[in-house]
């Protein structure tokens, strides 16, 4: 900018742009609207150079407040190119102390801290929105451990990423339900066209009736079928778990043995009873059972949450420390849980030992109380 121009502005005979207001501002130490009249002049005694404002640290409470550069211009009063200036520069810059104060209060933070006098910690820039508090079984918390050693997304990721993936599971099951309908609706029609229906046991209309029922879940996003009457109330009967039976042709279909299982055990690796229309499963048994080298200790560790997989040691994560990895593993088991699962590997026998002496009628459940494994002779 020339000195003409200044002095042009001075004299009150010109008008300026934004940016030139801006840069007027940054020369001179204040806020925009010092210059443009709508904030008065600093005070005299606040004009004078206070310590300089060390760059680090100025970027280190920026991003601990969570603030951009803009929004930290906005709060403090001062213009968003002098604080880009501040933070790009290699040794503190002088600035007056009206502007520390401001950038200050707007950090929470004191002068010496801005100044580089006290060292800042850099800290994580807060994340927005609800904290949500949930306590997962040692299994649960094992299978996201094994997503995160098979895959490589954090338990966080993982969890962030089920909003996008149960959509997409919900409305592939939709899309798959909307696929056999259409298929059973050609069958139907073509039965009609060929005049079967008065040779059937059943006329046409239980089909037509099923089929209304299914088309309206299906376009009210009904994923469970619950607003499908039951078998009594339509003589054609429907699919009682239509997401269930999804998943597992899912899995059939994509040959997951071993990554996804549907099993119904309380020590299962992910989740051990029905939950929302799926069946309970187990993820990633085969990748389990290599880290615990077939070790029924080693595992009951694992599973039962004696140990976590992220504190096993790097060293023993590799293909050739499987028998020192076992070995750990096994050590880490404590006596309850050994006890525990010993026990119940023992019910079956103790069970049938007591068919055979008469003690327990077949149709009745042995427990681990009718005799504790080390009555056993």
């Amino acid at each position: 900018m020339s000195e003409r121009q200044i002095a042009r502005i001075e004299a009150g005979h010109v008008r300026v742009r934004t940016v030139t207001a801006e840069r007027l501002a940054t020369a001179l130490d204040v806020a925009p609207e010092v210059i443009s009249g709508t904030q008065p002049l600093p005070e005299p005694d606040d004009e004078v150079p206070s310590l300089g404002v060390d760059a680090g640290n100025l970027k280190a409470l920026r991003k601990g407040k969570g603030l951009s550069r803009s929004r930290l211009a906005d709060k403090a009063g001062v213009s968003e190119r002098q604080i880009a200036r501040l933070e790009s520069g290699s040794t503190r810059q002088a600035v007056r102390a009206t502007t520390m104060n401001r950038l200050a209060k707007a950090l929470g933070a004191d002068a010496k801290e801005l100044s580089g006098a006290t060292p800042v910690v850099p800290k994580p820039a807060p994340q927005e929105g609800k904290r949500v508090g949930l306590r997962v079984s040692a299994q649960l918390g094992l299978a996201f451990d094994l997503i995160r050693f098979r895959y490589g997304p954090t338990p966080r990721e993982v969890i962030e990423l089920t909003p996008l993936l149960f959509v997409l599971l919900a409305e592939g099951s939709l899309a798959w339900r909307r696929r056999h309908l259409a298929a059973v609706d050609e069958v139907v029609r073509r039965l009609h066209d060929l005049n079967f229906e008065t040779s059937l046991t059943f006329g046409l209309d239980d089909f037509w009736g099923g089929m209304g029922y299914e088309e309206s879940s299906i376009e009210a996003a009904d994923i469970l079928g619950d607003d499908v009457p039951e078998f009594e109330d339509l003589p054609m009967g429907h699919s009682a778990e239509p997401f269930a039976t999804y998943l597992r042709k899912m899995a059939d279909d994509l040959g997951t043995e071993g990554s996804v299982d549907f099993v119904h055990s309380p020590s299962a690796v992910g989740w051990s009873s029905p939950i929302w229309g799926a069946e309970p499963y187990e993820i990633c048994r085969d990748t389990l059972s290599e880290l615990t080298g077939g070790s029924k200790y080693a595992r009951w560790a694992l599973v039962h949450g004696d140990v976590r997989l992220s504190e096993v040691p790097k060293e023993l994560l590799k293909p050739e420390a499987k028998d020192d990895r076992v070995a750990w593993l096994e050590s880490k088991l404590s006596d309850e849980v050994r006890n525990r699962e010993e026990r119940r590997e023992a019910l079956p026998e103790i069970r049938r030992r007591l068919v055979q002496s008469g003690e327990l009628n077949e149709g009745q459940p042995a427990t681990e109380a009718a005799r504790p494994a080390g009555e056993l002779q």
